[in-house]
């Protein structure tokens, strides 16, 4: 038997006949795109993700070393949210995703992948 505390506090138990209550956020398609890039100058910021209205986006570091995205909409610096290597971030559904995103890797040619969906 499954249970959830609802927005009150109270220990909701979830059954066939009291189902987990589900929220429909849109019916509006969304399109994803996806690719693959490198860092071209080690230590310089560069552009990720243009500003736009997107529902969401990830990046995946393949590189053997640490990158950085900056989600709020400047230029990359290694005091911004760093994503190591071997590890994958997606935004989190209350991010404000329409910003710029830009990225820095100490090394020329870090591989990452990334994608948007809008």
């Amino acid at each position: 038997m499954s249970a959830f505390l609802d927005e009150t506090g109270t220990l909701i138990t979830v059954s066939s006949s009291n189902p987990l209550p589900v929220t429909k956020v849109s019916d509006t398609t969304s399109v994803s795109t996806t690719g693959n890039g490198t860092i071209t100058t080690g230590g310089t910021s560069q552009v990720l993700l243009t500003a736009k209205t997107r529902k969401g986006y990830w990046v995946r570091n393949s590189s053997s070393a640490s990158l950085y995205i900056n989600r709020a909409g400047g230029a990359a610096t290694t005091s911004n949210f760093e994503i190591k290597a071997g590890d994958y971030f997606e935004t989190p559904i209350w991010e404000n995703v329409s910003t710029k995103i830009e990225i820095i890797g100490a090394t020329t040619g870090q591989a990452f992948g990334y994608g948007e969906c809008v």
